[in-house]
């Protein structure tokens, strides 16, 4: 599922620009943008600054709980 949010919040910026601000590169980035690779806790607190927004509106999905009875 790609992380519409996240596209959103990057802008005009390029996956490039966030990816080294984040310490990663661009490929993994993209990964992460397009839903296909999970973010690492150590990224959150940089996220967060990033796009100046908590976790949870940044990546919803990570926090989503499937509940089953």
């Amino acid at each position: 599922m790609k992380r519409e949010k996240m596209i959103e919040l990057r802008g005009k910026r390029s996956q490039s620009e966030i990816a080294e601000i984040l310490g990663m590169s661009q490929q993994f980035y993209s990964l992460i943008e397009n839903g296909e690779r999970g973010i690492h806790p150590k990224y959150f607190k940089k996220m967060e600054t990033v796009f100046n927004n908590k976790m949870e509106v940044i990546a919803p999905d990570i926090f989503l709980t499937s509940k089953t009875t």
